[in-house]
């Protein structure tokens, strides 16, 4: 590779790890295997303490990767906020390490920061890995502002071709603007391993920004295995809704409440077991009277 696309890549891809070395090797050789003839990159992995061998593994890798390791456990904002901070790029695209990428999947979500002058956050659909039913398509909020993913479980592919606005995106896979993202003070370090994404997205809203996704950018995410997202679900919970509840419920909710309606009407109808009763027949209620509403 050239010095010049050595010193000043396009794009910084951080990835933060905590072992599942499998994971990690196989989301590697999918990123070299899309992205070597494309454009000029570098990869950022900062380690969180790993004991399984990924620290030797990490160790013997040679440009395009640059690694750091953290002594203790950090978490997902700290451990991308100090690559973000290291970074060359002009543009920083964060992977999760079970994200494995495919086809031309980040050239069109570059582009969409030439086509939008308001792009704040850009992601991708995302599908489960193991089964390929759609997991993320965007986030919406619920009317009590709890944000949820567009999409989950869906077999068909809602709004294939476009580049859609949406409230926020996942940071499974997302892009941003290196200098913005720095303006901004990055992650928000108080979250764990959750809602960090939300926040952030919702930081680009309040600056006049807007966060879409690429619709014909697919990738596979192995859902939950993020190590320590579950473990920490309901205190992040508590903490987005304590910064953002007023706004969301103000703004963001109003705007998505059929898009939500809809993925819960869904939920309730595949996961039975793991919906709130009298929220699908509010959701049902909902979808049925803004549709009325519209019609009219």
């Amino acid at each position: 590779m050239p010095s010049s696309q050595m010193n000043d890549p396009l794009v910084s891809i951080i990835i933060s790890v905590f072992e599942q070395l499998a994971y990690t090797k196989k989301c590697l050789s999918a990123l070299k295997h899309t992205l070597s003839d494309k454009l000029s990159y570098e990869i950022l992995i900062v380690d969180d303490s790993s004991q399984d061998g990924t620290v030797e593994f990490l160790k013997k890798l040679e440009y395009p990767c640059r690694c750091f390791f953290n002594n203790e456990k950090k978490g997902f904002a700290k451990n991308n906020n100090l690559a973000a901070n290291n970074a060359k790029g002009e543009y920083l695209c964060f992977v999760n390490n079970d994200v494995f990428v495919e086809g031309n999947w980040l050239l069109p979500m570059v582009e969409v920061f030439k086509e939008k002058k308001d792009a704040g956050v850009v992601g991708n659909v995302q599908k489960l890995a193991f089964t390929k039913k759609f997991d993320h398509m965007g986030v919406v909020f619920a009317p009590q502002g709890n944000p949820r993913h567009y999409g989950q479980g869906f077999f068909r592919h809602s709004f294939k071709g476009e580049v859609k606005k949406w409230s926020a995106v996942t940071a499974a896979c997302c892009l941003v603007k290196k200098k913005k993202f720095l303006e901004m003070n990055g992650f928000d370090e108080v979250f764990l391993n959750g809602c960090e994404d939300v926040d952030l997205c919702l930081r680009y809203n309040r600056d006049g920004m807007s966060n879409y996704v690429v619709h014909d950018s697919v990738v596979y995410h192995v859902k939950g295995a993020t190590e320590g997202r579950k473990l920490f679900n309901n205190r992040n919970s508590e903490i987005l809704l304590g910064l953002w509840k007023e706004d969301i419920i103000k703004n963001e909710s109003v705007r998505d409440q059929v898009l939500h309606a809809k993925t819960y009407i869904f939920r309730g109808l595949t996961r039975p077991f793991a919906t709130n009763l009298f929220k699908w027949i509010e959701a049902i209620f909902i979808y049925f009277r803004i549709k009325c509403l519209r019609g009219s």
